[in-house]
């Protein structure tokens, strides 16, 4: 197709060989076709990475070849250079395309080399109106286009407004706060249920270990191994009762605690308390 000067049908044939199976060669042969397109940037551009693709795979020929194409193409490069203003440049999420491909912030203000024709460049900012330019690019010329100031988009930045004023407390309705009040007593109610349980448990245990130690030991006196061991035993589940009774009081007391005092939002009669050998009731009106 090239050969036959069918142009417009061979580049995007080399573009779609380049991104299937990328090769030197097959740059070079884009390249060529862009130059016959009169794209003398864009084939420059594919001259050089020919001689870098031919570079990595050690064919001196070739990428001595494209090198010399590209310095061949250099002295007819246009140059289009994009001048951004300070007040724009220092706008947050500032974003330029040309042609629909994104211009870094390091291309700014540089001239970089375009292809011969119209070019459309597009500025855009979050809460702006975006502002668009066309530009013509001559070949051997260097072109400035000067981007203007971006106007507020009133509409998309009136949600982004912020107020100076201190930011109120939230209120949280008192039933919300005695629910949350609520559910950790009922939490804590369950860890000293537990630890009284365990308390509970452990407490016989070492009861009966100590009754088991009794056979074999005379007072303060053992010599026998196995009241040696059931002493030991005993001590050890009396200890660890003696921490179950601890948390499972001290759950108890915060679940009472919390209950008693959370907020609510009508009147209630007050809680009634008792204490007895081993009971504790509670009694309130809901």
């Amino acid at each position: 197709m090239l050969a036959a000067g069918r142009v417009r049908d061979a580049c995007p044939k080399f573009e779609e060989s380049q991104r299937l199976d990328p090769g030197s060669g097959t740059l070079l042969n884009l390249a060529r076709c862009y130059e016959e397109e009169h794209r003398v940037a864009s084939a420059w551009t594919k001259y050089l990475e020919a001689a870098a693709a031919a570079k990595a795979t050690g064919n001196a020929e070739r990428e001595n070849e494209a090198r010399q194409q590209a310095a061949r193409l250099r002295p007819h490069l246009a140059n289009l250079v994009i001048a951004v203003p300070a007040e724009v440049s220092a706008l947050r999420g500032l974003e330029i395309v040309r042609d629909g491909e994104p211009v870094g912030t390091p291309q700014w203000g540089l001239p970089i080399p375009a292809d011969e024709g119209e070019h459309s460049v597009v500025v855009k900012a979050p809460g702006y109106l975006p502002w668009q330019s066309a530009v013509i690019v001559k070949r051997e010329t260097t072109t400035t286009l000067n981007v203007r100031a971006l106007q507020p988009d009133l509409q998309s930045s009136a949600p982004l407004a912020v107020s100076n004023a201190a930011p109120s407390p939230a209120r949280v309705p008192p039933e919300s706060r005695g629910g949350t009040q609520r559910a950790f007593s009922l939490v804590a109610g369950v860890v000293g249920v537990v630890g009284a349980g365990v308390g509970v448990g452990f407490g016989l245990t070492s009861k009966t270990d100590h009754d088991r130690a009794a056979k074999y030991c005379n007072g303060g006196t053992c010599t026998d191994p196995r009241g040696v061991t059931a002493t030991h035993d005993a001590y050890s589940a009396g200890n660890i009762a003696t921490a179950g009774a601890i948390v499972g009081a001290v759950g108890l007391v915060s679940a009472l605690t919390l209950w008693l005092t959370a907020p609510s939002s009508r009147s209630e009669a007050p809680a009634q308390v008792s204490v007895g050998l081993g009971t504790l009731q509670v009694r309130r009106a809901f």
